[in-house]
């Protein structure tokens, strides 16, 4: 849609995992915990906790050490594939969705918003150019980078909250990303 569709107000842009990750993600995982739960219906069918390393030579301590690990992976998995599927940042006119069931923070609450150019100091390559929004109670409640969401939109939106609060365009850079131009740092 365009702004004119939305009543001259940019449409809202949402940050999700890459559908690959969506799609391909949540299989692996169950499979994965599946696989994991195999050495506890084993341990249970022959009543022998050390069942499934019995004749390994780990012997009680590596026994223990691999229960433990097991089990921080049994309980971590379903959350993790939980958050795979319902990880959503909303960007509209008004505010930020931030994700994970965090508190909606309207634009009046909104404190800066900084271009963070390609690179960094570790795998600079893999960093793509990114918006980072900060409210002055949350810290940081969004991050998009390039190649995330509609970048243009994401602009678009950001623009908007320029024009709305214009202090919250802090430095020369960002104000030059939200122009559209290229910035070289």
């Amino acid at each position: 849609m365009t702004d004119a569709q939305w009543g001259g107000l940019p449409a809202p842009v949402v940050v999700r995992p890459p559908t690959w990750m969506r799609w391909l993600g949540p299989p692996l995982l169950l499979g994965t915990w599946v696989l994991f739960l195999s050495p506890v219906v084993l341990a249970v069918r022959e009543r022998d906790w050390m069942a499934h390393v019995r004749d390994s030579g780990l012997g009680v301590g590596g026994a223990l050490v691999g229960w433990f690990i097991l089990a921080v992976l049994l309980v971590v998995i379903p959350p993790a594939i939980k958050v795979l599927l319902t990880y959503r940042t909303v960007l509209d006119a008004g505010g930020v969705d931030p994700p994970l069931g965090r508190a909606r923070v309207d634009l009046g609450e909104v404190r800066k918003i900084r271009w963070v150019p390609q690179g960094g100091p570790v795998n600079a390559a893999n960093r793509p150019e990114r918006f980072e929004v900060i409210s002055e109670q949350s810290g940081l409640v969004a991050r998009v980078a390039r190649g995330e969401a509609d970048w243009g939109a994401t602009q678009a939106v950001l623009r908007h909250w320029a024009r709305q609060r214009p202090e919250i365009v802090e430095d020369e850079p960002t104000a030059a990303a939200l122009a559209g131009g290229s910035i070289d740092s």
